[in-house]
């Protein structure tokens, strides 16, 4: 059964495409390793903006935002793995809730959408009237104005003909006048005596033509006559009426160009001038679409410059990043980012800078590991800060396969969590130091933010490499790294001559289907094997919204370039 098409069925398809861009199929990325109440937050700050957009019948920024927050508490909020604890019981039902109202009142601004249309449509259709009208008036009035033209010419063409009959009359008078004279008649009268020799004239002349013709076709030549003997010329022909448009002189058929862009705005400026019907303002997303053609098409500075979008614009977030991407700069998209990352993490393990090493075990090897990485990184690097000089290979697959299991299990039940949830690493520090296994007097600190950008890359280097102030230059220390529901180990390992080797511990499964152990011989490989190791976990996705996002620290816990780590 297909479904009735609604009025606002198109304008409603056209502001959806605001919520593409952010995560998986334009649904908001959650992360299990940011608490849950951050989220339930900017779900409520969503909510708050909808509800303000709806009393002010801001329909356009009304149906985004009410969509964006149905979108994110129906699908984004439930695949977080504390959204079922106990703790989280009120604020879930009230979500519920307010995701029923908003529901409703969608449908509600999808009516007033529909009515919208309807009125536009009927504007448009008056319009569209009132144009046709206007046009065949003016035909009316070109048609008659050709017409009195060419009546004009005619009458023109009379006249001329009337005045050269009158002069062809003249001619004869004068020639007659002659004769009289030539007869001795003083009085002008031609005497019956003259008639009459004047007529044997034409006789006698006329056997000596024909006498002469018979003549010429024996050889003779025919004798001269006097010009004044010729007749008279013919009336001239009637010329056609003068072209409306200049004539075209290349000798092929064309058309006229049609009148230019400016007349005819200016045209239907005048014409609209006498319009005192009231029409309904166009919404935000109409005014940025218009916008976004204005600057493809050319617009001068100035011109570009009056064009502005009255009222919020936030539900045409993308119409206005598109027109603003399309005047800076281009863009390097991810994708070069990533080859030439990759380019350069080949060169250092070609000239040994990188080395990787596969270990015995993985995550997931037994069940009581599976998506235990959140202990295994800090259990690594106790270890690690407990050892003479580093962490061994046998004590990391141990923590793996034995020691992570007992933890994962007596956190998760703590916290009332499923058996195989992933948990905030602040829940698994706070546990740690609890047990003494971490000592809090050995935390150097946390830092993070774009994983892709050096400088927030630099701040965790330099705390993992000489900690603050330089207060841990010749110490070894460990740091636990979350980025993408991932935790990973980094150890900073004493080397001969006095310098210092990192290593990268990643207790899932490798190229061989091990954990690795990669080591880096400087602070310049271990910044290049965490960009290639971050950029080669984003998704097609993750790309697409890194190449329209640039980093916003307010939207961090949504970006997929987002890192955390704790150093120890």
């Amino acid at each position: 059964m297909s479904l009735v098409a609604r009025p606002s069925d198109a304008r409603r398809a056209a502001l959806s495409e605001a919520t593409k861009g952010m995560g998986e199929k334009g649904v908001p990325l959650v992360s299990n390793f940011f608490p849950l109440d951050r989220y339930f937050d900017a779900a409520n700050r969503v909510l708050e903006a909808f509800n303000t957009a709806f009393d002010a019948r801001r329909l356009d920024d009304a149906y985004v935002y009410g969509k964006r927050f149905a979108i994110f508490s129906l699908e984004a909020l439930p695949k977080h793995n504390y959204y079922e604890s106990p703790r989280y019981v009120s604020i879930r039902r009230k979500n519920k809730q307010d995701m029923t109202e908003v529901i409703l009142k969608l449908e509600k601004v999808a009516e007033w959408m529909d009515d919208e249309e309807k009125e536009k449509e009927r504007q448009r259709k008056k319009r569209e009237a009132e144009e046709r009208k206007r046009e065949e008036e003016r035909m009316k009035r070109e048609a008659e104005a050709a017409r009195v033209r060419l009546m004009q010419f005619q009458m023109d063409v009379d006249k001329k003909n009337r005045d050269m009959k009158g002069a062809g009359a003249n001619v004869q008078k004068s020639a007659l006048d002659k004769l009289k004279r030539m007869n001795g008649s003083e009085d002008g009268n031609v005497t019956d005596a003259f008639m009459n020799d004047l007529k044997r004239s034409f006789r006698t002349s006329g056997r000596r033509e024909s006498e002469t013709t018979d003549d010429n076709l024996a050889g003779e030549q025919p004798p001269s006559r006097n010009i004044n003997d010729q007749p008279l010329p013919p009336p001239l022909p009637v010329p056609l009426p003068p072209p409306q448009h200049p004539a075209n002189t290349s000798g092929h058929s064309k058309e006229l160009p049609p009148p230019s862009y400016n007349a005819i705005m200016d045209s239907s400026k005048r014409d609209g001038d006498s319009q005192t019907s009231k029409k309904i303002p166009q919404s935000a997303l109409e005014q940025a679409a218009a916008i976004s053609a204005a600057a493809a098409g050319g617009a001068t500075r100035r011109e570009h410059q009056s064009l502005r979008v009255s009222g919020s614009v936030y539900a045409n977030r993308e119409l206005e990043r598109h027109r603003r991407m399309a005047q800076r700069k281009e863009k390097v998209l991810i994708q070069a980012i990533k080859s030439q990352i990759h380019n350069e993490y080949q060169q250092l393990r070609s000239s040994k800078r990188i080395e990787v090493i596969s270990l015995s075990t993985h995550q997931g090897r037994f069940p009581d590991s599976t998506n235990g990485c959140a202990v295994i990184s800090p259990l690594v690097v106790s270890h690690h800060l407990r050892s003479r000089s580093s962490v061994s290979n046998d004590e990391i697959s141990n923590v793996i396969d034995k020691e992570c299991g007992p933890l994962l299990r007596e956190i998760r039940g703590k916290l009332k969590l499923n058996g195989a949830a992933l948990i905030i690493p602040s829940d698994v520090h706070d546990h740690l130091v609890d047990k003494k296994i971490l000592k809090q007097d050995a935390f150097i600190g946390a830092t993070g933010g774009n994983i892709m950008d050096r400088k927030h890359l630099a701040e965790f280097l330099r705390l993992l490499d000489s900690g603050e102030k330089n207060s841990h230059a010749r110490c070894r220390t460990g740091a636990a790294l979350f980025f993408r529901e991932h935790v990973v180990s980094l150890v900073k390992v004493p080397a001969a001559d006095g310098k210092w080797l990192f290593d990268l511990i990643d207790s899932l499964p490798g190229g061989n289907g091990m954990a690795t152990r990669t080591r880096c011989h400087d602070l310049v490989a271990l910044e290049t094997m965490l960009r290639h190791y971050a950029s080669s976990r984003f998704s097609e996705s993750n790309c697409d919204y890194i190449d329209k996002n640039d980093w916003d620290d307010c939207m961090a816990d949504f970006d997929p370039r987002v890192f955390q780590c704790f150093v120890w």
